[in-house]
């Protein structure tokens, strides 16, 4: 795949237009108790205003947030009868984004009504989130949300999946992909992802607490894993691998797919249930992004399913929280996308990261030649192609 790009670039590697978000994909917006009946919410999502609302029925609509008329926020509006009214002067729109009532006009006057439709996205509820289908229908239709999401939000029967608190970033959301390289936990999260994992099973040593070493005595190795990707794993000065929180279980599938999805096969200690870790990058303008993320196990008994929400409650999810918090933090002091890009130096380990920049930025510029996404090898979030613990 050629690296170059057609179009203006607004720095090297990243297409003008990219730094906004890649279109012509599904995106979580909320988790479904975000969105209460009765009531809409606005959110901003790859640089557009929505907003988002339940039906009669409870199903979620997504429009764009401005009214036609006099182009006002219809997320300060109200929810009636299961549409969405307008706070301004009533007009009434349904989760399609026709307009079904002007107050002052006959109901005959189909004109009129046709004339101020709101532009609509696709949407679903699965798996705890409400999704929509942020771009151009007309050109690249929908395909159905049952292909383009992991296979646990499918198959409740066989999988058992725990959901974190939604989180907001000041990053663009290029940064905050590029820090999900496979080598930088076992420094950055060396003290949170040993102790969280360690501590709570083998309890305290003698003298207290489990023994971790120093980082000034660790140093890092990159290998070569199976199916996932370069790797980094922690070792001491001689060279002896260390306990840095989760293996290397052999895995099967793509770490990263389109749009903005990141899965990780972690097991905490030897002998404990390993999971998949997925989180969902979803642009929200050049400035921030919002993060969505949950932890996925197999279990197909009501048995397995409470022992593993004690284990999220206790170990997994305050681990979660923290190297979230710590990843959160880099991606702050990261800085500006342009200046960062303009001044950083590549090291033989990031080679994986700019293969995901290119992916990305292939995606953005096959659609600008109209190409829903990059060549037909590009991989999608399907569950055929996603990761689990084999």
């Amino acid at each position: 795949m050629s690296d170059r790009q057609d179009g203006p670039e607004l720095v090297r590697g990243v297409p003008q237009g990219l730094e906004l978000g890649l279109r012509n994909y599904w995106y979580p917006m909320v988790q479904s108790e975000e969105l209460p009946s009765g009531k809409p919410i606005g959110i901003r999502c790859l640089n557009e205003d929505l907003v988002l609302f339940r039906d009669k029925q409870g199903a979620p609509g997504v429009l764009f947030d401005r009214c036609p008329h006099r182009y006002v926020r219809l997320s300060s509006g109200r929810v009636l009868d299961g549409q969405l009214q307008c706070a301004y002067h009533g007009l009434r729109f349904d989760g399609g984004g026709a307009c079904t009532l002007i107050p002052w006009e006959s109901a005959a006057d189909a004109g009129q009504l046709s004339k101020a439709r709101v532009r609509s996205y696709p949407c679903a509820e699965l798996g705890g989130y409400v999704w929509a289908y942020i771009g151009d229908t007309g050109r690249f239709p929908a395909p159905p949300i049952e292909d383009c999401v992991p296979e646990e939000l499918l198959h409740p029967d066989r999988f058992v999946h725990f959901r974190l608190p939604t989180e907001e970033w000041d990053a663009n959301w290029l940064l905050v992909i590029d820090g999900s390289d496979a080598y930088h936990a076992v420094t950055l999260h060396m003290e949170s992802q040993y102790h969280e994992a360690v501590a709570r099973y083998l309890g305290p040593e003698e003298g207290g607490g489990p023994k971790l070493t120093p980082l000034e005595d660790r140093r890092v190795r990159i290998v070569e894993t199976d199916g996932h990707g370069l790797r980094g794993i922690s070792v001491d000065l001689e060279g002896n691998m260390l306990d840095h929180g989760h293996g290397l279980d052999k895995i099967k599938g793509e770490r990263f797919n389109l749009p903005g999805l990141v899965s990780n096969v972690l097991r905490p200690t030897a002998g404990t249930a390993a999971y998949v870790s997925r989180l969902f990058q979803v642009p929200i303008d050049y400035h921030r992004t919002r993060l969505f993320r949950y932890a996925a196990w197999r279990a197909d008994t009501v048995e397995a399913r409470a022992r593993l929400a004690l284990h999220f409650e206790t170990v997994v999810k305050p681990r979660q929280l923290k190297t979230a918090a710590e990843d959160r933090e880099l991606a702050r002091v990261a800085g500006d996308l342009v200046d960062s890009r303009k001044n950083e130096i590549l090291f033989g380990p990031d080679r994986d990261m700019l293969r995901i920049r290119r992916r990305i930025a292939a995606a953005f510029t096959a659609q600008q030649t109209g190409n829903r996404r990059a060549p037909a090898e590009e991989p999608t979030p399907a569950p055929a192609s996603l990761v689990f613990p084999v």
